[in-house]
């Protein structure tokens, strides 16, 4: 692994366990047992960084979910388990406070997340979701495109702090606090319903 590739991958560690904001780039060039100056070679500032950190980490989710995805070989309730899974447990690894700090101080950084949230969401389920209904999976009667916009509020749930502000106080009490928990028992709902199976 080349040191420019080391060096993203100690900073996300750094950054997804702290936050961005308490992170220095001292702290990343001790870590890495180098110098500022060496490590300002490989990177202009924190916020470039960063930036790497997050693309480098969408790449890896992208890769995976699309090599699920375009795989035969496995069953589709089997293929749409496993990428929900797998998105759960990467989203797992972000930590809030990294989130949250982003938003506030580093808009650039924060809009990547949300450009990948629109690819993931709009792009990659619509793709599943048509692949259900060609294999009879999925109800060809049910609205494609408000089910991805059900599973992308599903992501800003997770990935936009503001979100889980605005619920009143008695039902957050109620609401599994890790972003998989919350992931998981939304996909259920898309998926599942409310309902008992008595109809209204």
């Amino acid at each position: 692994m080349k040191t420019k590739e080391q060096i993203v991958v100690k900073a996300r560690k750094l950054f997804f366990e702290r936050g961005y904001v308490s992170v220095l780039m001292a702290d990343i060039a001790r870590e890495m047992g180098m110098s500022k100056k060496t490590l300002y070679q490989y990177f202009s500032g924190k916020e470039e960084l960063v930036q790497e950190v997050i693309k480098s980490y969408q790449q890896e989710m992208q890769s995976k979910v699309e090599e699920l995805i375009n795989d035969d070989s496995i069953a589709f309730p089997d293929k749409a388990s496993r990428i929900f899974k797998y998105v759960a447990t990467r989203l797992h690894g972000l930590n809030p406070q990294f989130i949250e700090d982003i938003k506030q101080n580093s808009p650039s950084s924060w809009k990547l997340v949300q450009d990948y949230k629109t690819d993931a969401a709009y792009l990659r389920f619509n793709t599943l979701l048509k692949e259900g209904v060609q294999l009879g999976y999925v109800r060809d009667d049910v609205n494609r495109s408000l089910a991805v916009m059900l599973y992308a509020s599903a992501l800003d749930t997770i990935v936009n702090p503001d979100f889980m502000r605005q619920i009143p106080h008695q039902l957050t009490n109620e609401i599994p606090y890790t972003p998989d928990a919350v992931f998981d028992g939304l996909i259920n709902i898309i998926f599942n319903g409310v309902l008992n199976g008595k109809s209204l």
